[in-house]
Order: C-alpha cells, then structure tokens, then sequence
C-alpha cells in the first residue's frame, strides 16, 4: 500500500521544485525522452538494439484498487481529487527490453541503480556515455501524471528478480493531526519493494505489460496529462531519438487497442515524411533530403580527419585541413562531407584523454535557413544553433567515453544545452569552458573555412543585400553591376514593405511597426535575433552564450502591445498584439555595435 512518512517537529518544511526544469518542455516529448535515454543507458551487455514499446490504455479504477490503497487522502490532502472507484482512467505504459533492469541494493540508504531511481534527488550514478546527470530526469514521471504518481516494475539482470514500486511526489500536507513528507511510496510495510507473484501478475494485467520476465523496467503513468497522445509521442520520438534509430540502436512501438506504430531503421524515414509537422521547427524542412542525409552520415567508414596544431588553445582554421581546396570544391557543390575532430579532455586530477567527435556537412543552396542536429549518446541536444541563416545541414556526433562524459556534465537537466555555467562543471576540469567553446564552435568554424569565398573580384557577391537596377541607356554598362535576371515573384518578394523597423536606443535597440504597412494582421508572431557585429563572416553564426543572454536580468526588456513568448540566448519569440506595438531591449555592452534581425513568422 501508499505510505507517506511523518514529518516530525522540528524538521524543515520542503515541497519539490524539480519539476520546474521540465515544465517548458512538451510533456510527451518530456516523459519519452527521458524514458528512452535511461534505456540506452542501461542496455545490457551484447545487446546491440534497445526496444522501447509505449502503450496508452483505459482501466477502471476499481480494477487496480490494491495498486491505489492509502493514496486518495493524501491526493485530498494536497487539493488533488482522486480517482473515483467507478472511474475509468487512461494510462500509459513504457517498457524496455535489451536492457539491465534497475540492479543492486534495494534498501535506503544505499548507491545502487534502484536505490538511486526511486530515493535519489538530484544525485545520479550516471557518468561517462550516459546521459543523466542531474538525477532530476524520473521527476518528468511525476509531472506526466494528472496525480503525480506512477509506478515501477523491474525484471533485474543480477538477481532475476521482480520488483514493483511506486512514487508520489506531492507536497508537503496535513492529514488529521499529522503532517507528512511530500513523497510517498507504494512498497511494503518495511518499506521495501513488492515482490509478491501474485500482485505483480495483477499489476502486469490490469496495465497491459508486455513484460514476463526478461531484465529491463517497466513505468506505468496513471491518468497521464491531456497533452500525452498517440501522435504527440509518435511525433516526439521521430523529432528526438531519430539519430539513435537510424544508427540501428533504437527500436520503438507505440500502441493502443485500436492501432500500432514501429520506428526502426527501415522505415524510420518513411515515417516522418508521413507526419504533420505545423507549428514546429521542421514545419519548413525538406525531411526527405535531411533524413537521408542523416542516414548515409550514419557509421561513415571515411571521414576527413582534422588536424589541430596547438591542443591548448584549439582552435579550427584552414591549416586543420588536408587537401582543402578539393574539400571547398565538394562542400559547395554540395556532397556530403564528414569530419573527425579530434578534442583533448583534460580533467582536474591531471589526467588527460585524447578524444574525437564527428561533424557531418552538407551545403543546399535551397534552404532557408540552417539545419542543425547535436547528438550526445543518441540523444538530440536540441537548443543548439550556431550556423544562423546558412544554407547547411550540419550533424555534430559525440559518442567516444572521454567527451560523452566531458558534455555530459555540462548538460542542461532536460537535456537541451550545453552549458559551461553547469554546477561543478569547471572545477571537474581544465580549461573546460575553452575546450566547450571550442566544441560547440566547430561546426560554425568548418562551414567558414570550407565556404570562404574565392579570391579576386565577386561582382554579385551582394546581390542579394545591396543592388541597383542597371538601365541600359546610361553609357555602355562596361562598369556597372547589373542586376541578375530575376523572375516576377522575386521581384514582388524585394518589393514588399517590411513589416517590422528597428532603430537604435541607448546600449541596445528598439523596434516597432513600420508606418508604411497598412495591413498588419494581429496578432502578429516574429523572432528576433541579436548579436555582436563582426568584421568577417555571419554575426549571428558567430554568437556565443559568453557574450549576453537576452533571457538574463543584465537584459532589460520593456515591451508595449507585445507579448514575449520565450527569451534565451540571443533569440526573443515575440507576438505583437496590436497597433501599438514598441519593443525596447537595452543592457548591451555599449561598446560593440549590435547586428539585430526580425524575421516574420510565417501565417
């Protein structure tokens, strides 16, 4: 049954805030990721695939009554309604197989896999490839859940038992005349895991585990919130772990009575190219060109290895190229090009690892804007972005122990980022925030020398940002620009009236509605980027996190008839509402010129 400790006199009053690392995340794509990663942490040794299955099921509640005992008044007590006996509840069920199973000492305190999963808070036994660091990962379990509960079942590979278990993270409440710790546990009375046959064979029926006894672990998520279906998690598996499926690691079913899904290698591409994709960012993407991209960059046997000549200061430049000029001819005629970076990990007791990461590229002169995918482990660190509006794919692969584990500490808890500001991140090692740096730069940093202009004179190099319409009758034209052929549609593109201006305040810049645009509907989206100029190459490619973050308190935003969606790094996600609309943004440093770019959110 549920049992919830008493809190006795004296002991410091504490409700969890963990979840509040997820809450901007989609919470399919939340609970499936973090389901999916811990996984491919635990696959078993010789299993070369992990498969994943989730399944969304109906139940009455008074079917799994003994799986609800002694939770209801801890629910009221919490201002949470349980679920009525008569009820029926949606839940969903997520199980692996191919992997260890949550081994080691069952009882608290202790440093094993299960005693860390269930009673651990922020610690983690992780390290190396895998990627949890934060031991805050399993709170997305919690936060699935309308009643922030779910339970577990292991089949374990050590000692081939099952076991079953099951957590509540609430708050802190009062229940009659005693107070009590926000977590609870369904184990048994010496508050150890259920290991009773006959119960886990109910648990197993009643939520449709798949299961019998082969290692791995299974989380049941009772009334899992509204925004957890079918497609949002088809949708966010493709979107997250497509790296991992095609490399042949992964393999995934989602299920529900009336119909079944599986993503894997063979039909992974066929698959996303079947999805909806509005109101994402691969909305506008041309998937066939990019997942086959991905695809043949998969286990490339003969990537370019590059040279770097001085390991303490790493830097990428056209001397850590061999035969470059053949590599500028293939870039820009837009074959894939694949590379081996080579990167020295240095950790604070001295010792020192010589590691490598892959960088996949390819040039489309027909995208609209950059592509990019950073995978760590096999899974999408998806906040990324340093190329800005190139016309490149770019798939950065780190999977080699020594800068798995050097990223893996710098990971942001819901795995987004990577950032050097990570607690204890730098005291772990030597140079760490030059050696990210030089890391998160490498793309940006290749894309620059593989596709540095040629030498001698480029007449229309500016074509697209300053041109003159040539008019033949003025002298012979043997020195003037004339303007390219271009076609009606183009022409009706460079006439339109832009709808947003920006101006230049006082250690920043401002922006607001252009009085010539008549037409403005509202509301009215845009995403506005912002960098430090510089003297060669794409600003905004070039930004780094040291510079500003717009979603710091050294940034003041003051906004009129706006709405600010999301604020990070250098990018704001606006919505203007009305007529009205001013947008003011100061704090920069006022000795570097500011390069600013609105762009317009499609209707």
């Amino acid at each position: 049954m549920w049992k919830f400790k008493k809190i006795e006199p004296g002991t410091p009053e504490r409700n969890p805030h963990e979840t509040e690392f997820f809450r901007l995340t989609n919470p399919a794509e939340a609970v499936t990721r973090e389901f999916i990663q811990n996984a491919l942490d635990e696959r078993a040794p010789n299993e070369a695939v992990v498969k994943v299955r989730v399944y969304f099921g109906r139940v009455c509640c008074r079917e799994i009554a003994p799986f609800l005992d002694g939770l209801g008044s801890h629910l009221s007590a919490c201002g949470i309604s349980p679920p009525q006996s008569t009820a029926e509840v949606r839940y969903l069920t997520i199980e692996d197989a191919g992997t260890t199973g949550l081994d080691g000492e069952t009882r608290w305190p202790s440093d094993s896999n299960f005693s860390k999963f269930w009673h651990g808070e922020g610690t983690s036994l992780k390290s190396g490839r895998k990627a949890g660091r934060w031991g805050l990962g399993k709170t997305t379990f919690h936060l699935a859940s309308k009643i922030r509960t779910f339970w577990g079942l292991t089949a374990r590979i050590d000692d081939h038992r099952e076991l079953l278990m099951g957590k509540a993270l609430l708050k802190t409440h009062k229940l009659d005349s005693d107070v009590y710790n926000y977590a609870g546990y369904y184990v048994r009375d010496d508050w150890e895991p259920v290991g009773d046959g006959q119960l886990i064979t109910l648990f197993k029926t009643r939520f449709s585990l798949r299961r019998d006894t082969e290692p791995g672990l299974s989380i049941v998520i009772p009334l899992p919130d509204d925004e957890i279906t079918y497609d949002d998690v088809l949708r966010g598996i493709v979107r997250h772990y497509f790296y991992g499926i095609l490399a042949g690691m992964l393999e995934v079913e989602i299920e529900e009575p009336a119909r079944r899904t599986t993503l894997d290698r063979a039909n992974l591409i066929q698959m996303a190219l079947s999805l909806r994709w509005d109101h994402t960012d691969w909305e506008d993407l041309n998937l066939s060109e990019v997942m086959n991209f991905v695809e043949n960059s998969v286990g490339n046997s003969s990537p370019v290895a590059l040279t770097i000549t001085d390991p303490s200061n790493p830097e990428i430049d056209p001397a850590s190229f061999s035969n470059l000029d053949e590599l500028k001819g293939r870039f820009r005629s837009g074959e894939d090009c694949h590379f081996k970076v080579p990167v020295g990990i240095r950790e604070a007791s001295g010792s020192e690892s010589q590691s490598f990461y892959m960088v996949h590229l390819k040039k489309v002169p027909s995208l609209n804007r950059a592509v990019e995918f950073y995978v760590r482990s096999g899974i999408l660190v998806s906040e990324i972005r340093t190329l800005g509006s190139r016309c490149v794919i770019a798939l950065l692969v780190a999977d080699d122990e020594p800068v798995t584990r050097f990223l893996g500490d710098c990971e942001t808890p819901a795995h987004t980022d990577w950032n050097q500001r990570t607690e204890g991140f730098k005291d772990k090692y030597e140079n760490a925030a030059r050696t990210l740096r030089f890391i998160k730069r490498s793309v940006g940093r290749i894309v620059s020398v593989l596709d540095e202009p040629p030498p001698g004179r480029q007449v229309d190099f500016l074509k697209d940002i300053f041109y003159v319409l040539a008019n033949p009758a003025d002298g012979d034209g043997k020195d003037t620009v004339r303007e390219p052929e271009i076609d009606e549609e183009e022409m009706k593109e460079r006439r339109k009236v832009r709808t947003f201006l920006v101006y230049p305040v006082r250690n920043g810049f401002g922006i607001t509605l252009n009085p010539q645009k008549k037409d403005t509907p509202f509301p009215l989206r845009a995403t506005v980027r912002m960098a430090y100029d510089t003297r060669r190459g794409n600003p905004f490619a070039l930004y780094e996190e040291f510079d500003f973050d717009v979603g710091s308190r050294s940034i003041n935003i003051k906004a009129r008839g706006c709405k600010i969606l999301t604020k990070r790094s250098n990018k704001l996600e606006i919505q203007a509402t009305g007529k009205d609309f001013n947008l003011k943004v100061t704090g920069f440093d006022p000795n570097r010129d500011l390069a600013v770019d609105v762009t317009e959110a499609k209707s």
